[in-house]
């Protein structure tokens, strides 16, 4: 019987790096797979872009990733899958080449999966934001990324052709395990059962340490062990088991609760939870716990037929933000922050601020849920007043420092600055995010191989 065994090195751009070295050390594993894209990362890495033009086009801790398992996973024989190549997978794939090179890696086969870019063909295909039925070039100057979710049939390809490592472009977070699981046991992308299955087994894996205990304690009710060691998932995989559990001898936790909140994590409708290659049933989906930090997952006849659209991402020049946050202690603290909200609101006034929001809040009183807040049952000791602006242009989100810096000397009583006091503006530009759908057969992808 065929068991492979995929790792789970990380679930965002900035996760953790070095529990990719440890399960390719002990964790027995046939693939690494890295998922380093969401949406707050690939703005962020637009907004970047806009600000210096020789930001690479690809995930920036690419080299951090790889060259400390690259050799290892060679000589094991693990491959390697992961979505960093963002903008342009190829470039990405040269990196790692010249980095092999460095490394002393011999014959190492790299794939970039590309695909999905829509910037120059959006006139063409003419879309619509599925958020308010807009023309998303009714306002073209604004327009700066369109992007496809991709499916996971280029890391099929490029496994069969022989490639050690897979590096794509945006693909749906799953997709890095779908891939795999798909090549390994010859699945057919029209069975939509198996594409279920598949998608769901990478689903829970995704986001890395949360189906593991990560982003799951909560003290007094939901305890995990040594969260500061919390170990990567690994799940074992055969025709007819799935077993989901983590490194041994690390910290965390794999149990049913985990797997139940993790497979509900970032879901609208459980019954039909949209990917690029299959409609998935996540109801037919049951767990049982079958040992210590050891998951079998049940996914009965999981699949619906995929939908005839992929979704895109289309982003968006919407300005610039800049925020200042003002520190007060001891008694009073409420008060003089109260006050400085007061004082910065006619300060506005005076200097004519145009902005197309403000934000001022205080941070451990309502911040968060703001005028849902309950009433605070204690006066604080301390209170910090964030101060958040979003402008049409740099020069009005400007205006923010000039305002809170001179607090130092005319503001209240034990007026404290949180941010730094260094000269520079700590203006950046905004990239929204909003949404089309775009006919699957309009959006191909293609494979490269790149060999040493």
């Amino acid at each position: 019987m065929k068991r492979i065994r995929l790792g789970s090195a990380t679930g965002w751009s900035r996760d953790r790096f070095e529990p990719a070295s440890a399960l390719v050390r002990d964790g027995d594993i046939d693939y690494l797979c890295f998922d380093s894209m969401s949406e707050v990362t690939m703005s962020a890495a637009q907004v970047a872009r806009m600000e210096n033009g020789e930001t690479v086009p690809y995930d920036p801790y690419l080299d951090d990733r790889m060259r400390p398992i690259i050799k290892v996973c060679k000589e094991k024989g693990i491959r390697i899958i992961t979505n960093q190549g963002w903008l342009d997978p190829q470039a990405a794939a040269q990196r790692i080449l010249a980095i092999a090179r460095e490394e002393g890696v011999p014959n190492l086969k790299v794939a970039a999966v590309s695909g999905g870019l829509l910037l120059d063909r959006l006139e063409e295909l003419d879309l619509t934001f599925i958020e308010n039925g807009k023309r998303v070039l009714a306002s073209p100057d604004k327009v700066v990324s369109a992007e496809t979710y991709l499916g996971a049939e280029g890391i099929v390809q490029a496994l069969r052709e022989g490639a050690d490592i897979v590096i794509t472009t945006r693909v749906a977070d799953a997709c890095v395990y779908l891939g795999p699981l798909a090549h390994e046991f010859g699945w057919d992308f029209k069975d939509h059962h198996l594409m279920a299955k598949g998608m769901i087994i990478g689903h829970l894996l995704e986001c890395g340490c949360q189906v593991s205990g990560g982003y799951f304690a909560d003290p007094g009710y939901k305890n995990v062990p040594n969260l500061h060691d919390v170990g990567n998932p690994i799940v074992e995989v055969t025709d007819d088991y799935v077993v989901i559990t983590k490194l041994p001898n690390t910290g965390g936790v794999v149990s049913e609760a985990t797997c139940k909140e993790q497979l509900l994590y970032e879901v609208q409708d459980p019954s039909r939870y949209l990917c690029p290659d299959v409609v998935a049933d996540l109801t037919r989906v049951t767990f049982k716990q079958i040992g210590k930090d050891q998951v079998e997952v049940f996914i009965d006849q999981a699949g619906l037929p995929r939908t005839p659209t992929l979704k895109a991402l289309i982003g968006l020049e919407e300005g610039f933000m800049t925020e200042e946050m003002v520190l007060f202690a001891g008694p009073g603290a409420l008060e003089r922050a109260e006050l400085t909200r007061e004082i910065l609101t006619e300060r506005f006034k005076r200097v004519s601020l145009v902005a197309e929001e403000i934000r001022m809040d205080y941070v451990g009183l309502n911040a968060v849920h703001r005028e849902s807040s309950g009433e605070s049952s204690s006066v604080p000791y301390e209170v910090v007043l964030r101060i958040a602006l979003k402008t049409r242009t740099r020069k009005e989100a400007d205006k923010l420092r000039r305002e809170v810096d001179p607090l130092a000397v005319n503001g209240a009583s034990g007026t404290g600055k949180w941010a730094t006091s260094s000269p520079g503006s700590r203006v950046r530009p905004v990239v929204g995010l909003s949404s089309a759908l775009v006919p699957r057969e309009l959006v191909p992808f293609s494979v490269s191989i790149n060999s040493l």
